[in-house]
Protein backbone atom coordinates (compact mmCIF):
# COMPACT_ATOMS: atom_id res chain seq x y z
CA UNK A 1 0.00 0.00 0.00
CA UNK A 2 2.70 2.21 0.97
CA UNK A 3 4.15 1.97 -2.79
CA UNK A 4 0.82 1.62 -4.42
CA UNK A 5 -0.45 4.13 -7.09
CA UNK A 6 -3.90 6.34 -7.04
CA UNK A 7 -6.12 4.08 -9.45
CA UNK A 8 -7.65 5.74 -12.08
CA UNK A 9 -11.10 5.00 -10.72
CA UNK A 10 -10.00 6.44 -7.41
CA UNK A 11 -8.78 9.97 -8.87
CA UNK A 12 -12.30 9.68 -11.08
CA UNK A 13 -14.15 9.31 -7.43
CA UNK A 14 -12.15 12.61 -5.71
CA UNK A 15 -12.60 14.49 -8.99
CA UNK A 16 -16.54 13.69 -8.88
CA UNK A 17 -17.16 14.91 -5.03
CA UNK A 18 -14.56 17.21 -5.25
CA UNK A 19 -16.39 18.95 -8.06
CA UNK A 20 -19.36 18.78 -6.16
CA UNK A 21 -18.19 20.01 -2.92
CA UNK A 22 -16.26 23.69 -5.23
CA UNK A 23 -20.15 23.84 -6.84
CA UNK A 24 -21.64 24.39 -3.49
CA UNK A 25 -18.64 26.57 -2.36
CA UNK A 26 -19.06 28.11 -5.71
CA UNK A 27 -22.76 29.37 -5.77
CA UNK A 28 -22.80 30.35 -2.00
CA UNK A 29 -20.21 33.04 -2.09
CA UNK A 30 -21.53 34.01 -5.42
CA UNK A 31 -25.08 34.91 -4.75
CA UNK A 32 -23.51 37.50 -2.02
CA UNK A 33 -22.93 40.12 -4.64
CA UNK A 34 -26.18 39.80 -6.17
CA UNK A 35 -28.15 41.00 -2.68
CA UNK A 36 -28.79 44.47 -3.74
CA UNK A 37 -30.72 43.11 -6.87
CA UNK A 38 -32.24 40.66 -4.97
CA UNK A 39 -33.40 42.52 -2.21
CA UNK A 40 -35.31 44.25 -5.00
CA UNK A 41 -36.81 41.63 -6.89
CA UNK A 42 -38.26 40.14 -4.09
CA UNK A 43 -39.14 43.14 -2.04
CA UNK A 44 -37.11 41.81 0.76
CA UNK A 45 -34.99 43.63 3.31
CA UNK A 46 -31.12 43.00 3.20
CA UNK A 47 -31.10 41.67 6.34
CA UNK A 48 -33.57 38.82 5.41
CA UNK A 49 -31.43 38.60 2.18
CA UNK A 50 -28.65 37.91 4.30
CA UNK A 51 -30.21 34.58 5.48
CA UNK A 52 -29.48 32.66 2.29
CA UNK A 53 -25.56 32.96 3.50
CA UNK A 54 -25.76 32.89 6.62
CA UNK A 55 -28.67 30.16 6.62
CA UNK A 56 -26.91 28.70 3.98
CA UNK A 57 -23.34 28.14 6.15
CA UNK A 58 -25.60 27.29 9.38
CA UNK A 59 -27.16 24.12 7.39
CA UNK A 60 -23.81 22.88 5.86
CA UNK A 61 -22.28 23.09 10.34
CA UNK A 62 -25.00 20.55 11.31
CA UNK A 63 -24.80 18.47 8.47
CA UNK A 64 -21.28 18.20 8.50
CA UNK A 65 -21.51 17.26 12.36
CA UNK A 66 -23.61 14.10 11.19
CA UNK A 67 -21.02 13.03 8.56
CA UNK A 68 -18.61 10.96 10.41
CA UNK A 69 -21.84 8.88 11.96
CA UNK A 70 -23.07 8.27 8.17
CA UNK A 71 -19.63 7.57 6.54
CA UNK A 72 -19.64 4.31 9.11
CA UNK A 73 -23.27 3.59 8.51
CA UNK A 74 -23.88 4.07 4.66
CA UNK A 75 -21.98 3.51 1.35
CA UNK A 76 -20.31 6.44 0.40
CA UNK A 77 -22.08 5.88 -2.96
CA UNK A 78 -25.60 6.10 -1.61
CA UNK A 79 -24.11 9.18 0.29
CA UNK A 80 -22.79 11.01 -2.96
CA UNK A 81 -26.68 10.35 -4.72
CA UNK A 82 -28.10 11.30 -1.87
CA UNK A 83 -25.72 14.71 -2.01
CA UNK A 84 -26.22 14.98 -5.93
CA UNK A 85 -30.08 14.71 -5.77
CA UNK A 86 -30.04 17.88 -2.87
CA UNK A 87 -28.00 19.76 -5.04
CA UNK A 88 -29.84 19.39 -8.25
CA UNK A 89 -33.69 19.94 -7.07
CA UNK A 90 -32.02 23.10 -4.27
CA UNK A 91 -30.27 24.57 -7.64
CA UNK A 92 -33.25 24.18 -10.04
CA UNK A 93 -35.42 26.05 -6.82
CA UNK A 94 -33.24 28.65 -6.67
CA UNK A 95 -33.01 29.03 -10.50
CA UNK A 96 -36.69 29.19 -10.83
CA UNK A 97 -37.44 30.96 -7.61
CA UNK A 98 -40.34 33.53 -8.10
CA UNK A 99 -40.44 34.55 -4.03
CA UNK A 100 -37.49 34.42 -0.90
CA UNK A 101 -39.02 31.48 1.14
CA UNK A 102 -38.83 29.46 -2.39
CA UNK A 103 -35.55 30.94 -2.91
CA UNK A 104 -34.23 30.26 0.60
CA UNK A 105 -35.56 26.40 0.25
CA UNK A 106 -33.41 25.86 -2.57
CA UNK A 107 -30.49 26.66 -0.78
CA UNK A 108 -31.13 24.93 2.29
CA UNK A 109 -31.33 22.03 -0.02
CA UNK A 110 -28.09 23.21 -1.75
CA UNK A 111 -26.35 23.58 1.88
CA UNK A 112 -27.38 19.86 2.47
CA UNK A 113 -25.03 18.61 -0.83
CA UNK A 114 -22.15 20.31 0.18
CA UNK A 115 -22.58 19.35 4.14
CA UNK A 116 -22.49 16.03 2.80
CA UNK A 117 -19.81 16.43 0.14
CA UNK A 118 -16.75 18.00 1.65
CA UNK A 119 -16.29 15.37 3.84
CA UNK A 120 -17.21 12.81 1.76
CA UNK A 121 -14.32 13.90 -0.78
CA UNK A 122 -11.67 13.97 2.24
CA UNK A 123 -13.38 10.59 3.37
CA UNK A 124 -12.42 8.87 -0.13
CA UNK A 125 -9.19 10.54 -0.16
CA UNK A 126 -8.31 9.00 3.36
CA UNK A 127 -9.47 5.42 2.60
CA UNK A 128 -8.37 5.07 -0.96
CA UNK A 129 -5.12 7.30 -1.47
CA UNK A 130 -1.90 5.70 -0.47
CA UNK A 131 0.23 6.82 2.39
CA UNK A 132 2.93 8.29 0.74
CA UNK A 133 0.82 10.40 -1.57
CA UNK A 134 -1.85 11.40 1.38
CA UNK A 135 -0.41 15.04 1.76
CA UNK A 136 -0.66 15.78 -2.06
CA UNK A 137 -4.44 14.87 -2.54
CA UNK A 138 -4.85 16.62 1.38
CA UNK A 139 -3.96 19.67 0.01
CA UNK A 140 -5.43 19.58 -3.62
CA UNK A 141 -8.84 19.01 -1.80
CA UNK A 142 -7.86 21.78 0.25
CA UNK A 143 -7.01 23.57 -2.26
CA UNK A 144 -10.40 23.09 -4.13
CA UNK A 145 -12.51 24.44 -1.25
CA UNK A 146 -10.36 27.35 -0.90
CA UNK A 147 -10.52 28.34 -4.35
CA UNK A 148 -13.78 28.38 -4.70
CA UNK A 149 -14.88 31.15 -2.36
CA UNK A 150 -12.47 33.53 -4.02
CA UNK A 151 -13.96 32.37 -7.30
CA UNK A 152 -17.34 32.94 -6.30
CA UNK A 153 -17.44 36.97 -6.05
CA UNK A 154 -16.33 37.64 -9.50
CA UNK A 155 -18.53 34.53 -11.17
CA UNK A 156 -21.54 36.30 -9.72
CA UNK A 157 -21.04 39.55 -10.39
CA UNK A 158 -19.99 38.43 -13.55
CA UNK A 159 -23.35 37.26 -14.28
CA UNK A 160 -25.33 39.21 -13.03
CA UNK A 161 -24.34 42.13 -14.80
CA UNK A 162 -24.17 40.34 -18.32
CA UNK A 163 -26.76 37.89 -18.14
CA UNK A 164 -28.61 37.09 -14.85
CA UNK A 165 -28.35 36.31 -11.50
CA UNK A 166 -30.37 33.24 -11.77
CA UNK A 167 -27.32 32.14 -14.75
CA UNK A 168 -25.74 31.76 -11.59
CA UNK A 169 -27.80 28.62 -11.27
CA UNK A 170 -28.14 27.47 -14.67
CA UNK A 171 -24.96 26.90 -15.76
CA UNK A 172 -23.66 25.02 -13.13
CA UNK A 173 -26.01 22.41 -14.23
CA UNK A 174 -23.99 20.63 -17.49
CA UNK A 175 -21.29 19.93 -15.19
CA UNK A 176 -23.58 18.60 -12.56
CA UNK A 177 -24.12 15.81 -15.42
CA UNK A 178 -20.44 15.59 -15.80
CA UNK A 179 -20.55 14.84 -11.97
CA UNK A 180 -23.41 12.49 -11.53
CA UNK A 181 -21.73 10.49 -14.59
CA UNK A 182 -18.12 10.40 -12.84
CA UNK A 183 -18.92 9.80 -9.07
CA UNK A 184 -21.47 6.76 -10.31
CA UNK A 185 -19.10 4.60 -11.91
CA UNK A 186 -16.44 5.68 -9.73
CA UNK A 187 -17.67 5.43 -6.05
CA UNK A 188 -17.32 2.18 -4.37
CA UNK A 189 -16.47 2.50 -0.93
CA UNK A 190 -18.07 0.10 1.83
CA UNK A 191 -19.31 1.12 5.22
CA UNK A 192 -17.00 -0.06 7.78
CA UNK A 193 -20.24 -0.56 9.83
CA UNK A 194 -21.63 1.09 13.17
CA UNK A 195 -22.89 -0.49 16.02
CA UNK A 196 -23.32 3.25 18.10
CA UNK A 197 -26.48 5.24 17.92
CA UNK A 198 -26.54 8.71 16.62
CA UNK A 199 -25.19 11.10 19.15
CA UNK A 200 -28.25 13.83 19.09
CA UNK A 201 -27.21 15.42 22.17
CA UNK A 202 -24.12 16.38 20.39
CA UNK A 203 -25.29 17.64 16.85
CA UNK A 204 -27.67 19.57 19.22
CA UNK A 205 -25.03 21.13 21.16
CA UNK A 206 -23.77 22.05 17.81
CA UNK A 207 -27.04 23.61 16.70
CA UNK A 208 -27.06 25.40 19.86
CA UNK A 209 -23.63 26.75 19.65
CA UNK A 210 -24.20 28.06 15.92
CA UNK A 211 -26.89 29.79 16.71
CA UNK A 212 -25.77 31.85 19.72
Amino acid sequence: MGNASVSKQTKLAIASVALLSFLGILVETSLNVTFPTLTQEFNVSLATMQWTTSGYLLMVTIIMSTTGHLIKKYKAQSLFRIAVLFFVTGTALCAVSISFPILMIGRLLQAVSTGLATPLMFHIILSLVPQRQLGLYMGVGSMVTSFAPALGPTYGGLLTSFLSWRAIFVLIFPIMFLIIWLGGKNIHIKPIGTNQRFDWMGSSFVLGFCQS
